[in-house]
């Protein structure tokens, strides 16, 4: 029984393939360093409502390495949802805290610089 080398040379490359798409996208989904002071500014940018929606895109999409900054990320990112009492609806594009929002990111800016220490 002879075997065709092309297809002994397409499996072998078909799993190198998925080896290779494995551990990048298990390299990509590492967590990210924020630093305590880049995470208060991004919070503060949204109680000015001046928010850099690329950097805030970035902060939601990425996991922080430091836990107590991952606490605070997740409770920013879940005060910011649409439907949620945090956000004011101002019939344009883009979110802005109402004042129970701002009082939220003030505590979790207060949070992250005390976590710095």
């Amino acid at each position: 029984m002879k075997i065709d080398m092309s297809i002994v040379f397409g499996l072998g490359l078909g799993f190198l393939i998925l080896i290779g798409f494995y551990f990048f996208k298990k390299w990509n989904m590492r967590p990210v360093e924020w630093e305590h002071e880049d995470v208060a500014r991004l919070l503060d940018s949204w109680i000015k409502g001046k928010v850099d929606y690329k950097t805030w895109d970035y902060f939601e999409a990425s996991k922080i390495a430091n836990p107590k900054l991952e606490v605070i990320r997740l409770q920013a990112i879940e005060a910011t949802y649409l439907d949620s009492p945090y956000i004011e609806s101002c019939g344009q594009p883009g979110e802005v805290l109402n004042e129970k929002g701002k009082e939220l990111f003030k505590e979790l800016r207060a949070q992250c610089i005390g976590a710095a220490i």
